[in-house]
């Protein structure tokens, strides 16, 4: 009987971890990139440490999720998601960045934000879309969403210290 079987309610207790971790990192991911991408849209300013925020925002909402759990396969969901979320926010920028250029010259044409011709056009100017800076902010994001993640250490026993003999009579 399958009621009978540990293995399997072992794995679908991993599996109840990792489904809402996976699903936190992605709603993590996509409202930090989106978030923002409106930033940039709407301050004309790529403000780099919100990168920073995008890796602890998925870390936390990894360890939230998965009710306090840490760990390595938890560590790399919450990295994973933090790329993720820098990359849509990347994008976004630069979709939102075209179409308000084109605006300012003039020119009537149109830039959908999912057209399989922006995202070809994304990826032929990622050396211009990313730079050395950005490379430093998601160096921060991976680490912040490794550290929220990492195991806590046990806490250290405090020695005991115990009482010195007193020397021998003279």
């Amino acid at each position: 009987m399958l009621g009978d079987n540990p293995l399997a309610s072992e794995d679908r207790s991993a599996a109840g971890k990792y489904v809402p971790a996976i699903l936190a990192g992605l709603v993590a991911a996509v409202v930090g990139g989106v978030a923002w991408g409106l930033i940039i849209k709407w301050t004309d300013y790529e403000v780099g440490f919100v990168a920073w925020g995008i890796g602890f925002l998925t870390g936390i909402a990894v360890l939230t999720a998965t009710r306090g759990s840490r760990g390595l396969p938890f560590q790399v969901i919450a990295i994973v998601f933090a790329l993720l979320g820098i990359a849509v926010g990347k994008y976004l920028g630069f979709v939102w960045a075209l179409q308000n250029a084109a605006e300012e010259a003039g020119v009537a044409v149109s830039i959908p934000i999912f057209s399989t011709d922006t995202i070809n056009l994304f990826f032929d100017e990622l050396g211009e879309v990313f730079g050395l800076f950005d490379l430093l902010w998601t160096g921060f994001a991976v680490y912040s969403a490794w550290r929220t993640l990492q195991p806590e250490q046990p806490e250290q026993p405090e020695p005991v210290e115990t009482p010195k003999e007193a020397p021998p009579p003279a």
